[in-house]
């Protein structure tokens, strides 16, 4: 009997050193988990002011050493558990039950608009197209986990036209995703990302010479459009090592018939105001609007606190972005659209007609205007 507990003993502690090293295998050699700056990116990011020699840190105090843990709660209050059986056991409601109703992609003229869920946003500009944070496979290191939603027509990466520039805000997963970058790589022009954060386009073959790093508020020009990164109040990582070593943002966009921000993720600041006060506000905002949780508005904002952002950097319209397509936290998926939804419709009904934000609610795929934002809540089908 001793000797069969011995034996059992014995090949649980085989088959746990072997998971192991089989994970540690996995994080240190599989691209996806992206690759440390060389010299030169290290050289500027030591002399970058928000770097304190270990890490990046926000504007606002946050502690953001855990995924979900800042400085509105506390850790012992912290119920792991009960996040994590949400994620496990989804109630009703969580996800969505069907296909979710989305449009194929079509060609896109100047001035069109196109959301591809989540913080992915496709637009055209002064003969240019953007596209912000690409991500089309999942929002996780491993294949099995975290899927998007199923979607009628699921956006494909080779029905995209050639992509003059691509806006990283940082890199997890869900806005940072290895296999689109592999697949952009031919049909994309430049890609414009934070301090840090070029490593990983390198060693998944990016040529050095379309990729540039940057620091909050320096900016660069494509054909005579102005982009500035600006601070956002977040943190970033893909590894178990390498939290906070690489930079996090916001973006604007500066071109000659079109003012743009997008927020990428983060909790709410008053960086907001001074953005929309330095820029002289904008004709859309695409802001973070979903994957909250009340204990993590110290890294990403409840709907409320999105709207007023909005309102914050003087958007004309409003894109709900970073909802609609993956499951990452505990609130129903139509949360978020509906949120925000009472929420721009309370600010209105306090402002004269001439200051009221216009929220725009496009299906994913579908091509929208700043001329006529599409409102039609077509999530209650």
């Amino acid at each position: 009997m001793i000797k069969a507990i011995l034996g059992l003993l014995k090949f649980l502690l085989i088959s746990v050193l072997s998971l192991v090293i089989l994970v540690v295998a996995y994080i240190n050699f599989h691209p996806t988990f992206g690759a440390a700056p060389n010299a030169q990116s290290m050289a500027k990011i030591e002399r970058s002011p928000n770097f304190d020699g270990e890490h990046f840190k926000n504007l606002v105090s946050t502690r953001a050493a855990t995924i979900g843990v800042d400085n509105t709660q506390p850790k012992k209050d912290i119920d792991r558990w009960g996040l994590l059986k949400k994620f496990l056991f989804p109630p009703e409601g969580k996800n969505p039950s069907q296909p979710i109703n989305s449009k194929a992609l079509v060609p896109l003229k100047n001035g069109d608009f196109i959301w591809l869920g989540h913080s992915t946003v496709l637009f055209k500009t002064n003969d240019t197209t953007l596209i912000t944070d690409p991500v089309f496979h999942n929002a996780a290191p491993v294949p099995f986990a975290v899927k998007p939603f199923a979607m009628t027509h699921t956006p494909r990466i080779e029905d995209l036209p050639f992509i003059d520039a691509v806006l990283i805000s940082h890199d997890h997963y869900d806005h940072l995703d290895h296999r689109a970058i592999v697949q952009l790589r031919s049909k994309v022009g430049h890609f414009y990302v934070p301090l840090g954060v070029k490593a990983h386009l390198l060693r998944w073959g990016v040529p050095e010479h379309k990729v540039s790093e940057f620091d909050w508020y320096e900016q660069s020009r494509i054909k005579n459009i102005e982009l500035v990164f600006t601070p956002s109040r977040h943190f970033s990582g893909r590894g178990v090592l390498n939290h906070r070593q690489t930079l996090w943002g916001s973006w604007v966009v500066l071109a000659p018939q079109l003012k743009a921000y997008f927020s990428g993720d983060g909790g709410y600041s008053p960086e907001f105001t001074k953005i929309g006060q330095k820029f002289g506000g904008f004709d859309i905002a695409f802001m973070e609007d979903g994957a909250y949780n009340k204990r993590w508005q110290g890294v990403h904002m409840l709907p409320e606190q999105s709207a007023q952002a909005a309102v914050d950097v003087r958007a004309k319209v409003l894109l709900p972005i970073h909802w609609g397509k993956f499951d990452l936290s505990t609130h129903q998926w139509l949360d978020p659209v509906k949120r925000i939804t009472q929420a721009i419709a309370k600010y209105n009904a306090t402002k004269p007609l001439s200051q009221h934000i216009q929220l725009a609610t496009p299906q994913i795929g579908e091509v929208f205007r700043l001329e006529q934002p599409p409102q039609t809540p077509w999530w209650q089908d």
